[in-house]
Order: C-alpha cells, then sequence, then structure tokens
C-alpha cells in the first residue's frame, strides 16, 4: 500500500474545496477571469458590485462573491470568501504506514448581508449542501458582525479523509 504524502492531501482537498466554489459561482481573486472585472477599490479585482451598501439592501447571488487562498482582504467591502489549509492528519496502521491523511480547512465568509437575511442565509446553506455533496465534513462557527469592516463573518471548519 502506497503512503498518502500530505503534499498530495493538501492538493487534493484544495481542488475538492475550489471545485464546491466553482460549482457555486464563486469567482477565483486571484484568477484570469475578474481581470476584466470592475472592483471596488479592492487590491485586486473581484465581483463586487458598487452597489453593495452597508443598509443590507444589495441582493447577494453566489457569482457576487470572491474567493482568496490564504490572502487577508485587509477589511476591503464585499462579499469573498478566505479560505486555508490547517492541517493534514496522517492515520497509521501498525506498520506506521501512513494509510490516510484527514484534511483540515478553514473558510471565512464575509458579507455585507445580515446572518437576518434570506440572500446570506441561503447562500451559506447551498456553501455547507455543496461541501457536503462533496464528501466534506462541516462545522460553522461563530458569526460574528466586525463594526471596523462592517462586514458580516461566518467562520466554517471543515474536514475530509483522503486515502
Amino acid at each position: 500500500m502506497k503512503n498518502i504524502s500530505n503534499s498530495r492531501a493538501r492538493m487534493l482537498g484544495k481542488k475538492d474545496v475550489r471545485s464546491v466554489f466553482k460549482a457555486l459561482r464563486i469567482k477565483d481573486g486571484l484568477g484570469d477571469d475578474l481581470a476584466s472585472l470592475a472592483g471596488c477599490g479592492a487590491v485586486a479585482p473581484h465581483p463586487c458590485k458598487s452597489t453593495s451598501g452597508f443598509d443590507g439592501s444589495a441582493e447577494i447571488n453566489a457569482d457576487e462573491f470572491s474567493y482568496w487562498y490564504n490572502k487577508n482582504r485587509d477589511g476591503q467591502i464585499g462579499n469573498y470568501l478566505i479560505y486555508e489549509v490547517i492541517d493534514s492528519e496522517p492515520t497509521y496502521r501498525a506498520d506506521d504506514a501512513v494509510i490516510s491523511r484527514d484534511f483540515f480547512c478553514q473558510i471565512d465568509v464575509f458579507s455585507v448581508q445580515s446572518f437576518e437575511s434570506k440572500q446570506l442565509s441561503d447562500f451559506l446553506g447551498r456553501l455547507e449542501e455543496k461541501l457536503l455533496e462533496k464528501g466534506f465534513e462541516v462545522q460553522m462557527q461563530s458569526e460574528d458582525y466586525e463594526p471596523d469592516t462592517r462586514l458580516y463573518h461566518q467562520i466554517i471548519y471543515i474536514s475530509k479523509m483522503y486515502i
């Protein structure tokens, strides 16, 4: 039996996470597909429309979100996700061979919409559903409003075993 390496488990995990984002039409914040879109004062272009205001009146569609890998957005306004790998913990056989790795990842969802809004609630439900379909375990953590950024922030932990 071949041991699964740390780098392979992480590569597969990130690929699966990105495929969930793609299924929800969430744009890659660092990808070429955003180069032609107007930004909202962000460091890199993203699909946040300038009509997204602080009053919660803006409607969220999945294609209004962008995602970033392990990148701080410095409190910029808009709807976006940041994801990062936390760990890829091995499972050993008695002979010390690694037979699987549990991939752990954190997804931070930032939105101009309140958690009470149907739009954000529906979006988070669709995100959780797609992650579950892809075989991830999903833990929704704290829901916070960050007054300094004026954004709502949902922390999600996900994990999946790779053999």
